[in-house]
């Protein structure tokens, strides 16, 4: 008997009879698994466990790769948050030394400004001493020339008092004019 026939008989059995244990058919399928095994076993289980070994090689490859460009990435991130750390640290210290420069530049600026305006100040000061004492000395001349020239007139004529009190307020209003 063949195969197909043997199975065309057990499936018949078991449409009739339903499912019925028979010990030979157990033992049989046994006996064929068994064999299976062992070919198996002697011709591909190498080939097999060869093809996944290599598989298994290959994933732990890529685990690996994948650890250590993670890894990588890492140490990349820590650096660039370093790098930025640190730009912006050196940011800090120009803004703060542009603002220290400003406020030195403006204590300077106010510094030549007071200096300027004293310096105006004694300029005018000086000015306006000059402009009196020149004013002085026009008013001493024009003292001297009026006593002078009162002299003149007293000399010229005698004069009582009356007369003496008229010509000093006379050369009081011609002061006054000129």
């Amino acid at each position: 008997m063949d195969f197909a026939s043997r199975l065309q008989e057990a499936i018949e059995n078991l449409v009739r009879g339903g499912i019925i244990i028979n010990p030979v058919e157990i033992f049989i399928q046994l006996i064929a698994t068994f064999i299976l095994i062992v070919v198996v076993k002697k011709f591909l289980w190498n080939q097999v466990t060869g093809f996944i070994e290599a598989r298994q090689a290959l994933v732990d490859d890529d685990i690996t790769s994948a650890r250590a460009d993670r890894e990588k990435a890492q140490a990349l991130k820590e650096k660039a948050e370093k790098e930025l750390g640190d730009i912006r640290e050196e940011a800090k210290r120009i803004l703060e030394a542009a603002r220290e420069q400003a406020k030195t530049t403006q204590e300077k600026s106010i510094a030549s400004t007071q200096s300027d305006i004293e310096r105006l100040k004694k300029d005018a000061q000086d000015s306006l001493l000059k402009e009196v004492e020149q004013a002085k000395k026009s008013v001493r001349q024009e003292i001297i020339s009026v006593a002078m020239e009162l002299s003149k007139k007293v000399v010229a004529q005698e004069i009582d008092e009356k007369k003496y009190h008229q010509l000093i307020d006379q050369a009081i209003e011609d002061a006054k004019r000129s």
